[in-house]
This record gives structure tokens, sequence and C-alpha cells, in this order.
């Protein structure tokens, strides 16, 4: 019968195979979309806490805590899939070396990039970036950091569960900025951070940056 195929013994036409097939890559699609969308709704939020549990891996150090590093401190934070992967090695985190010096004058206490690595390959991506003294690098070797605060990306036969490209403002622990890249770089930029926390400083806060003399913002001691 032309234009007919066969399962077993029941006809199918080829049309009515073809939208069967088309009905499959939908579902398959809605599929990939609910699970984007579920992680998403997962994922730690502006106003919310970091969880204050377990710690990261830093070569020749001990092991720097979640809580040691975010308690009464205001951090920036550069997040990525991997240590030398193309857009993380040439642009991602090198503009975030360029301003750490920037962000620092503007309050932030330490600058520190994550990634899914161990602490040997983190430790010589900072050497090939000339980090040192200005972005900490930190190994969050079994994804724990990534999965606690929701920000994943699995990349499969690739490399296995990393971290999402983020950046992120935290104050005493409290997510003041953050800033997810749904695919390329489009988000997490250094400047853009470095844009976001002008804004998020206080007045006070402000003024006493730009004019450190005055009486407002002498801290006097007994």
């Amino acid at each position: 019968m032309a234009g007919t195929a066969f399962v077993g013994a029941v006809p199918v036409t080829r049309r009515g195979a073809w939208a069967g097939a088309a009905v499959c890559r939908a579902g398959a699609r809605n599929a990939a979309v609910a699970r984007r969308a579920a992680a998403l709704k997962m994922a730690i939020s502006e106003g919310e806490r970091i969880p204050f549990q377990g710690s990261f891996m830093v070569l020749g150090q001990d092991d720097m805590s979640v809580e040691k590093l975010f308690k009464d401190r205001k951090v920036a934070v550069v997040a990525i899939p991997g240590a030398f992967t193309g857009t993380c090695f040439k642009q991602h985190v090198p503009a975030f070396v360029a301003n750490a010096d920037k962000l620092k004058a503007q309050g932030v206490d330490e600058v520190v990039c994550i990634a899914v690595n161990d602490p040997f390959v983190m430790s010589e991506f900072g050497k090939a970036l000339g980090a040192e003294g200005k972005v900490t690098m930190l190994a969050d070797g079994d994804a724990s950091f990534a999965k606690r605060v929701g920000l994943t990306k699995d990349t499969g036969a690739f490399g296995g569960l990393r971290s999402a490209r983020y950046s992120m403002l935290v104050s005493n622990g409290v997510v003041v900025k953050l800033n997810v890249d749904a695919g390329g770089l489009d988000k997490s930029q250094a400047e853009i951070l470095l844009e976001q926390l002008g804004e998020s400083m206080d007045p006070l806060e402000k003024y006493c940056r730009d004019a450190p003399e005055a009486d407002e913002c002498r801290v006097y001691e007994d």
C-alpha cells in the first residue's frame, strides 16, 4: 500500500508517523524547559542567605569554610563552569582580575572565583591570569556549593555537573545582587557587577567612599 508503513500488523501512514515523531520532539522540548524552570525555581535569589555549610579547597591552605568566607564580609563572586575553558579563561575571569581593585575600592572585602575543579587546577588557573592578590581561586570540587545555592549546569559526558556561570554580590551572607547567564556571557560581566555595587551602596557609604576625611566618615577611638 503506497504511503503506508506497517508496525506489526497495524498500518501507519507516513504522515501519521511524522506527526507522532513531532509530538515526541515537542514533548522532549517541553520536558527540558520544565527541568530548566524547576532548576531556576530552586536557585537562590537576591535577598536570601547563603547556606553556611561546607567549604572550598585552596591549594596550600586550610579549607575555606563557606561561613568564614561570607560572614560579616562583603564578597564579590564570579562562578564559572570550568577553569581554562574558552570564555572563562579569555573573557570572563580576566575582567574580574582587571577590576578587582575597583571592586575593593567600593567596599568589597574579597573577590573570589568558584569552579567545580580541583585545587591544583584552580591554582594554575589563577597563576595564568595573574590573579594573585586580586581574585582568590576557590575549588568546589564536588559541586556541593553549586548544588546548595541551586546554580548548577549539567554538561553530561563533557564534564559532568558543573557550576552555572554567574556573578554575585554577597553582604554578610545575604545575596545582594545575582546575575546568572542563560547561555553565553551576557549578564555576569565584572563591569555589570561593579555598576551594581555602586547602586547598592547606601548614600552615606557612597559619600564616605568619595570623601573619607569628612567628619561624618571619621571613626573616633577612645
